[in-house]
Protein backbone atom coordinates (compact mmCIF):
# COMPACT_ATOMS: atom_id res chain seq x y z
CA UNK A 1 0.00 0.00 0.00
CA UNK A 2 1.12 3.32 -0.95
CA UNK A 3 1.84 5.52 1.76
CA UNK A 4 -0.08 8.74 2.72
CA UNK A 5 -0.75 11.76 -0.16
CA UNK A 6 0.21 15.23 0.00
CA UNK A 7 -0.23 18.00 -1.79
CA UNK A 8 1.63 21.62 -1.15
CA UNK A 9 -0.11 24.09 -2.84
CA UNK A 10 1.76 26.90 -3.68
CA UNK A 11 5.31 24.83 -2.99
CA UNK A 12 8.16 27.22 -2.46
CA UNK A 13 11.09 26.80 -0.42
CA UNK A 14 9.51 25.92 3.07
CA UNK A 15 7.08 23.39 1.09
CA UNK A 16 9.56 21.50 -1.00
CA UNK A 17 11.61 20.87 2.60
CA UNK A 18 8.75 19.26 4.19
CA UNK A 19 7.69 17.21 0.96
CA UNK A 20 11.65 16.08 0.71
CA UNK A 21 11.52 15.09 4.58
CA UNK A 22 8.07 13.08 3.70
CA UNK A 23 9.04 12.00 0.54
CA UNK A 24 11.63 9.73 2.22
CA UNK A 25 9.14 8.29 5.35
CA UNK A 26 6.88 6.91 1.96
CA UNK A 27 4.50 9.60 1.31
CA UNK A 28 3.39 10.41 -2.07
CA UNK A 29 4.04 14.48 -2.60
CA UNK A 30 2.13 16.67 -5.59
CA UNK A 31 3.01 20.20 -5.55
CA UNK A 32 1.38 23.24 -7.42
CA UNK A 33 3.32 26.24 -8.53
CA UNK A 34 3.53 28.42 -11.49
CA UNK A 35 6.98 26.66 -12.95
CA UNK A 36 7.27 22.79 -11.93
CA UNK A 37 11.18 23.46 -13.24
CA UNK A 38 12.52 23.92 -9.57
CA UNK A 39 10.30 21.52 -7.77
CA UNK A 40 12.30 18.40 -6.19
CA UNK A 41 12.11 15.29 -9.20
CA UNK A 42 10.66 13.17 -6.48
CA UNK A 43 7.69 15.34 -6.80
CA UNK A 44 4.86 15.26 -9.11
CA UNK A 45 5.11 18.53 -10.22
CA UNK A 46 1.43 20.33 -11.26
CA UNK A 47 2.20 23.96 -13.11
CA UNK A 48 -0.63 26.35 -11.89
CA UNK A 49 -0.82 29.84 -10.17
CA UNK A 50 -2.90 28.52 -6.96
CA UNK A 51 -4.44 32.44 -7.28
CA UNK A 52 -6.40 31.47 -9.99
CA UNK A 53 -9.52 29.94 -8.70
CA UNK A 54 -10.29 27.91 -12.30
CA UNK A 55 -6.85 26.74 -12.53
CA UNK A 56 -6.66 25.35 -8.79
CA UNK A 57 -10.41 23.61 -9.61
CA UNK A 58 -9.53 21.56 -12.36
CA UNK A 59 -7.55 19.11 -10.06
CA UNK A 60 -9.82 18.34 -7.83
CA UNK A 61 -9.61 14.83 -8.84
CA UNK A 62 -6.19 14.64 -6.91
CA UNK A 63 -8.10 14.03 -3.74
CA UNK A 64 -4.94 14.28 -1.18
CA UNK A 65 -4.97 12.78 1.80
CA UNK A 66 -3.50 15.80 3.21
CA UNK A 67 -2.91 19.47 1.75
CA UNK A 68 -0.03 21.69 3.30
CA UNK A 69 -1.01 25.50 2.29
CA UNK A 70 2.29 27.92 1.85
CA UNK A 71 0.91 30.95 1.00
CA UNK A 72 2.97 34.03 -0.27
CA UNK A 73 1.06 37.52 -0.79
CA UNK A 74 0.54 38.47 -4.27
CA UNK A 75 1.05 41.92 -4.01
CA UNK A 76 1.83 44.16 -0.12
CA UNK A 77 -1.49 45.80 -0.17
CA UNK A 78 -4.72 44.29 1.39
CA UNK A 79 -6.13 42.82 -1.80
CA UNK A 80 -2.69 41.25 -2.41
CA UNK A 81 -3.06 39.28 0.85
CA UNK A 82 -6.49 38.64 0.69
CA UNK A 83 -5.53 36.74 -2.95
CA UNK A 84 -2.74 34.99 -1.57
CA UNK A 85 -4.02 33.81 1.74
CA UNK A 86 -7.53 33.99 1.97
CA UNK A 87 -9.10 33.40 -1.53
CA UNK A 88 -7.62 29.85 -2.22
CA UNK A 89 -8.74 28.54 1.23
CA UNK A 90 -12.77 29.22 -0.12
CA UNK A 91 -11.47 27.25 -3.34
CA UNK A 92 -9.92 24.05 -1.51
CA UNK A 93 -13.22 24.13 0.48
CA UNK A 94 -15.52 23.74 -2.89
CA UNK A 95 -13.38 21.33 -4.38
CA UNK A 96 -13.56 18.92 -1.49
CA UNK A 97 -9.84 19.55 0.14
CA UNK A 98 -10.95 20.37 3.10
CA UNK A 99 -13.83 17.67 4.34
CA UNK A 100 -12.97 15.32 7.61
CA UNK A 101 -10.96 12.95 6.23
CA UNK A 102 -8.46 15.47 4.77
CA UNK A 103 -5.49 16.95 7.27
CA UNK A 104 -4.53 20.72 6.41
CA UNK A 105 -1.55 22.82 7.26
CA UNK A 106 -1.22 25.93 7.03
CA UNK A 107 1.52 28.35 6.88
CA UNK A 108 0.50 31.52 8.76
CA UNK A 109 1.82 34.21 10.41
CA UNK A 110 2.89 35.72 13.85
CA UNK A 111 1.52 39.25 12.00
CA UNK A 112 -1.82 38.63 13.07
CA UNK A 113 -1.52 39.31 16.90
CA UNK A 114 -2.39 42.77 17.91
CA UNK A 115 0.21 42.96 20.78
CA UNK A 116 2.70 45.90 19.61
CA UNK A 117 4.01 46.71 23.09
CA UNK A 118 6.60 43.81 23.96
CA UNK A 119 4.11 41.43 26.08
CA UNK A 120 4.22 37.69 25.74
CA UNK A 121 1.96 36.56 23.16
CA UNK A 122 0.31 32.34 23.06
CA UNK A 123 -2.19 30.89 20.93
CA UNK A 124 -4.79 32.26 22.30
CA UNK A 125 -3.74 35.90 22.12
CA UNK A 126 -5.77 38.67 20.92
CA UNK A 127 -5.59 39.45 16.90
CA UNK A 128 -5.24 42.45 15.38
CA UNK A 129 -8.17 44.33 13.88
CA UNK A 130 -6.14 47.57 12.51
CA UNK A 131 -3.57 45.69 10.00
CA UNK A 132 -5.28 45.10 7.30
CA UNK A 133 -3.22 42.62 5.61
CA UNK A 134 -3.17 40.58 8.80
CA UNK A 135 -7.19 40.46 9.30
CA UNK A 136 -6.78 39.14 5.32
CA UNK A 137 -4.17 36.29 6.75
CA UNK A 138 -6.91 35.99 9.69
CA UNK A 139 -9.96 35.20 7.14
CA UNK A 140 -7.80 32.51 5.32
CA UNK A 141 -7.23 31.13 9.16
CA UNK A 142 -10.40 30.96 9.46
CA UNK A 143 -11.87 29.20 6.63
CA UNK A 144 -9.67 26.35 7.55
CA UNK A 145 -10.47 26.11 10.88
CA UNK A 146 -14.25 26.26 10.60
CA UNK A 147 -13.88 23.34 8.07
CA UNK A 148 -14.76 19.82 8.51
CA UNK A 149 -10.85 18.98 7.90
CA UNK A 150 -8.74 18.25 10.76
CA UNK A 151 -6.15 21.62 10.53
CA UNK A 152 -3.36 23.02 12.22
CA UNK A 153 -2.50 26.62 11.59
CA UNK A 154 1.23 27.32 11.69
CA UNK A 155 1.73 31.09 13.03
CA UNK A 156 5.51 31.41 11.93
CA UNK A 157 7.60 34.03 13.26
CA UNK A 158 10.58 35.43 11.08
CA UNK A 159 12.05 33.36 8.62
CA UNK A 160 15.68 33.03 8.16
CA UNK A 161 17.99 30.73 7.44
CA UNK A 162 18.73 31.48 3.61
CA UNK A 163 22.07 33.02 2.65
CA UNK A 164 23.31 35.98 2.80
CA UNK A 165 19.66 36.84 5.13
CA UNK A 166 18.53 40.64 4.84
CA UNK A 167 19.18 41.09 8.18
CA UNK A 168 23.17 39.79 7.73
CA UNK A 169 23.45 41.98 4.49
CA UNK A 170 21.58 44.92 6.54
CA UNK A 171 24.00 44.54 9.51
CA UNK A 172 27.50 43.93 6.87
CA UNK A 173 26.45 47.66 5.36
CA UNK A 174 26.09 49.14 8.65
CA UNK A 175 22.72 49.67 8.88
CA UNK A 176 21.22 49.23 12.38
CA UNK A 177 17.67 49.57 13.34
CA UNK A 178 16.54 52.95 14.97
CA UNK A 179 14.65 50.73 17.50
CA UNK A 180 17.09 48.39 19.22
CA UNK A 181 14.71 47.43 21.96
CA UNK A 182 11.90 46.13 19.97
CA UNK A 183 11.48 42.72 20.36
CA UNK A 184 12.12 40.23 17.07
CA UNK A 185 11.30 36.63 16.79
CA UNK A 186 11.94 34.14 14.30
CA UNK A 187 12.30 30.41 13.09
CA UNK A 188 15.09 29.06 10.50
CA UNK A 189 13.53 27.83 7.88
CA UNK A 190 14.73 24.10 8.29
CA UNK A 191 12.59 23.97 11.51
CA UNK A 192 9.50 25.41 10.46
CA UNK A 193 10.18 22.16 7.82
CA UNK A 194 10.32 20.16 10.58
CA UNK A 195 7.65 21.69 11.90
CA UNK A 196 5.34 21.39 9.25
CA UNK A 197 6.27 17.70 8.53
CA UNK A 198 6.12 16.51 12.49
CA UNK A 199 2.74 17.87 12.53
CA UNK A 200 1.61 16.13 9.48
CA UNK A 201 3.27 12.76 10.81
CA UNK A 202 1.26 13.30 13.94
CA UNK A 203 -1.96 13.63 11.86
CA UNK A 204 -1.14 10.33 9.89
CA UNK A 205 -0.35 8.65 12.99
CA UNK A 206 -4.11 9.41 14.68
CA UNK A 207 -1.96 11.62 17.03
CA UNK A 208 -3.74 15.12 17.93
CA UNK A 209 -2.68 18.32 17.13
CA UNK A 210 -3.67 22.01 18.04
CA UNK A 211 -5.75 23.84 15.71
CA UNK A 212 -3.11 26.96 16.12
CA UNK A 213 0.80 26.75 17.24
CA UNK A 214 3.07 28.98 17.49
CA UNK A 215 6.11 28.58 15.14
CA UNK A 216 9.07 30.25 16.48
CA UNK A 217 12.45 29.81 18.53
CA UNK A 218 13.00 29.67 22.37
CA UNK A 219 14.54 33.02 22.68
CA UNK A 220 12.27 36.53 21.55
CA UNK A 221 15.44 39.10 21.44
CA UNK A 222 15.74 42.61 21.15
CA UNK A 223 16.52 43.19 17.39
CA UNK A 224 19.75 45.43 18.82
CA UNK A 225 21.20 42.50 20.86
CA UNK A 226 20.87 40.54 17.90
CA UNK A 227 22.57 42.96 15.29
CA UNK A 228 25.15 43.30 18.26
CA UNK A 229 25.88 40.03 17.81
CA UNK A 230 26.01 39.48 14.33
CA UNK A 231 28.33 42.95 14.19
CA UNK A 232 30.69 41.05 16.15
CA UNK A 233 30.77 37.73 14.78
CA UNK A 234 31.48 39.49 11.74
CA UNK A 235 34.29 41.39 13.05
CA UNK A 236 32.96 45.02 13.16
CA UNK A 237 31.49 44.91 16.88
CA UNK A 238 33.39 48.42 16.65
CA UNK A 239 31.05 50.33 14.33
CA UNK A 240 27.86 49.21 15.91
CA UNK A 241 26.49 52.71 16.39
CA UNK A 242 23.55 52.02 19.44
CA UNK A 243 23.64 50.27 23.15
CA UNK A 244 20.52 48.18 23.45
CA UNK A 245 19.09 50.12 26.46
CA UNK A 246 15.80 51.66 27.13
CA UNK A 247 17.43 55.30 27.51
CA UNK A 248 18.12 54.75 23.79
CA UNK A 249 14.82 55.14 22.73
CA UNK A 250 13.46 59.12 22.23
CA UNK A 251 11.22 59.92 24.89
CA UNK A 252 7.17 60.30 23.97
CA UNK A 253 8.34 58.23 20.76
CA UNK A 254 5.07 56.60 19.42
CA UNK A 255 5.27 52.47 19.48
CA UNK A 256 6.72 51.50 15.97
CA UNK A 257 4.10 50.11 13.64
CA UNK A 258 6.60 46.69 13.41
CA UNK A 259 5.75 44.11 15.14
CA UNK A 260 6.73 44.42 18.90
CA UNK A 261 5.88 40.71 20.27
CA UNK A 262 7.49 37.90 22.32
CA UNK A 263 6.16 34.27 20.86
CA UNK A 264 5.70 32.12 23.61
CA UNK A 265 6.24 28.32 21.73
CA UNK A 266 5.59 25.75 24.79
CA UNK A 267 2.72 24.50 23.12
CA UNK A 268 5.12 24.14 20.18
CA UNK A 269 7.94 22.48 22.88
CA UNK A 270 5.11 20.21 24.57
CA UNK A 271 4.47 18.23 21.58
CA UNK A 272 7.62 17.49 21.27
CA UNK A 273 9.18 18.78 17.98
CA UNK A 274 12.96 19.79 18.98
CA UNK A 275 14.43 22.71 17.32
CA UNK A 276 17.44 22.57 15.37
CA UNK A 277 18.26 26.42 16.10
CA UNK A 278 16.73 27.17 19.33
CA UNK A 279 18.01 30.86 19.55
CA UNK A 280 19.14 33.11 16.76
CA UNK A 281 22.81 31.93 18.06
CA UNK A 282 22.67 28.83 16.71
CA UNK A 283 21.37 29.84 13.86
CA UNK A 284 23.31 32.74 12.22
CA UNK A 285 26.24 30.96 13.78
CA UNK A 286 25.52 27.73 11.37
CA UNK A 287 24.70 30.38 8.42
CA UNK A 288 27.77 32.90 9.31
CA UNK A 289 30.12 29.78 9.08
CA UNK A 290 28.80 28.61 6.49
CA UNK A 291 29.27 32.08 4.32
CA UNK A 292 33.03 31.81 5.32
CA UNK A 293 33.29 28.46 3.48
CA UNK A 294 33.81 26.57 6.89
Amino acid sequence: MSGPHLVIVGCGDIGARVGLKLHTQGWSISALRRSTSALPSEFQGYAIDYTDPNALASLAYLCPDYVLFTPLPQGRNTAGYQRGFRDPLAVLGTIGWLQSNVGVVMVSSTRVFAERDGGWVTETSALTTEDAAAVAIQQGENIALSAPCNSTILRASGLYGELPGMLVERVRSGAFSSDPDRISNRIHRDDLADIAAGVLSKMAAGSATPPILIASDNEPSPIGEVERWLAEHMGMGETLPHTNSLESRVPGAATPQRGNRRCNNRLLQALGLPLQYPSYREGYRAMLGEFAGD
